[in-house]
Formats: C-alpha cells, structure tokens, sequence
C-alpha cells in the first residue's frame, strides 16, 4: 500500500477524473470479476472504460456503482481529497469546514463524511491487550434542571486505553499506545462489562478506579483497582478523555446521540494509526470501495 508523506504527493497521482476512477477500477475488480446479477465471470467492452459488462446477461456496472462513492453528488477528484484529508489531519474536518474548502453544499459534505465514517468503522476492532486503564465519561454540555450523572441528553461512554510499560519507551516513562470508546447506555455492571468484551482482549490486565461495578464487570481478567485520587492515579486515560472531549467541542461543537459511536470511532481510527497515518488514505479508499452503498435514508437513522 502506498505512502504518500504530503497532499502534494497525493495530488499528483488523484488531480484528474480518469486517475481516480482507475484506481476505484482498480481496487474493485483488480482480483477479478464477478457478476452481481448472475455471478458470471467474463465482460465484454462496458459503456466506458470504467464500466465492465457481464458477458452473459449484459449487466453494466461502474466502478463507483454499490460501493461509498456510489450515486456521489459532487467530482471524485474532491471526494479523494476529502478523503485525504480526513485520514491524515490530526483532528479531522467538520463538515462545514469541507462545504467550505471545497465548494459544495453542506448536506452533501456531511453525507460524504458520513461514509467515510462508515469505511473507517469497518472491520474486526484490535482488541486491547497486556495492561489496560478503563475509566467511564459523560459527553455532553450542561442542562437545566439536571445535575452530575444524571442522563438527561448526555451520552455515557467508556473509554479504555493500552498502556506502554515504562521499561518500553525511550524515556522510561508510561506512554498510551492504543485507545477505544464505546457508547453504553449506563455505568451498570452489564453495559461497562459488554463494553470491555468489545474493547479489550480477555488476557489483559484491567486497572480501574473503585467504582461499585467494576468488579462483576472485568469477567475473568485480572483486575486492579485503586483509587482515582482526583485523577492523579490515572493521568493518561484522563488527558486522553479530556482529548476527546476538545475534540468534539472544537471541531464538530456537537454531536447527537445517534451519531457519536461513528465520531468516536473516526477519532481512534486516526489515533491508534497516528504511526502509520501515510498509508491511512489509501486504506480507507480500500475500505471504501469494500463497503457497501450507504443510503441517505439509513445515513440519518444509522
């Protein structure tokens, strides 16, 4: 998979129609062709050279048709850009940020975000594993009338981060390695429990502060529980919370309820590839050629 260091580079190879439409060619069919409608395995010349038509029953198929590019409403050269762009930048872009740039309604910038969501959400999740620090949050601003952990429109999450032992790294001190966050409906035993079966590898050792559900949470993993101390016991997951939190306050100002999973889980997908963020917009092109089309209908209820 490709590296491309800088915007410049990337550019270069995606500034024309023809050079994106051949690489989502490419990426779609370059193991080999099968039919959607009868599984046959042979084209004949399509209506472009960005088509293939089955040879047997004469179905015409685009590079972009049933994929996250399908039915796009604005240039492909844009739409890799943003790609670029929302794999790469530390922080992301709202989607009034990429109307903005590039010219295009904010609707149609949303949307598109909302699918490259989608490809960044898909696959298998890493779990966590060797020494994990798990700690429960709430997002969402204040309201009236509600106060501390009271839901009211706040949304609970549990975030849970890998920790580097200190021996690890260069300076001797613990360094946060990979992180995770789960949108769970209360801090009960049962949903923090479905959380870290989600998050975290069944082997890790698992250090939380002393709250009453921890304990039947954790299943059979080790368990360490010690007091938070104000924070002062758990620097690097509370700055990695606080992180989080400026995020979305910063960036996006706000995010639904319905939505926030998709945010959290574009956020990680940056951090946890930060080592690797040159091959990130290739990977998430893969993945977006890979999932399937994404009505608006379901990208709004989703």
């Amino acid at each position: 998979m490709k590296n491309y260091r800088t915007i410049v580079e990337f550019t270069n190879d995606f500034h024309t129609p023809e050079q994106c439409f051949s690489h989502l060619c490419e990426q779609k069919w370059g193991s080999g062709y099968k039919c959607r409608k009868c599984g046959h395995g042979t084209t004949v010349k399509g209506r472009t050279r960005y088509h293939r038509r089955c040879q047997k029953c004469h179905y015409d198929e685009s590079c972009t048709a049933h994929t996250l590019f399908h039915k796009l409403k604005f240039p492909v050269v844009k739409a890799f850009m943003i790609v670029y762009q929302l794999s790469t930048m530390k922080k992301g872009m709202s989607s009034c940020e990429i109307s903005r740039q590039y010219g295009i309604h904010q609707e149609n910038a949303w949307f598109f975000k909302r699918k490259v969501q989608q490809a960044m959400c898909s696959g298998k999740l890493s779990l966590l594993k060797n020494y994990v620090e798990v700690d429960e949050t709430i997002i969402g601003g204040l309201e009236k009338g509600k106060q501390g952990r009271s839901k009211g429109g706040k949304k609970f999450v549990q975030v849970a981060v890998e920790i580097q032992n200190s021996t690890e790294s260069d300076d001797g001190k613990p360094r946060l390695k990979r992180a995770h966050a789960e949108v769970i409906d209360d801090f009960s035993s049962d949903q923090l429990g479905a959380a870290m079966d989600v998050m975290i590898d069944q082997k890790a050792t698992v250090s939380t502060d002393q709250w009453t559900a921890y304990p039947n949470a954790v299943g059979g993993r080790k368990h360490i529980s010690k007091p938070s101390a104000n924070g002062e016991n758990f620097p690097i997951i509370h700055w990695h919370i606080f992180n989080i939190k400026n995020w979305i306050r910063g960036i996006h100002h706000h995010v639904s309820a319905f939505h926030l999973t998709k945010y959290l889980k574009e956020y990680h997908y940056r951090f946890n590839r930060r080592n690797f963020i040159h091959t990130n917009p290739m990977n998430v092109l893969k993945k977006m050629v890979e999932e399937p089309w994404l009505p608006y209908s379901q990208a709004i209820a989703a």
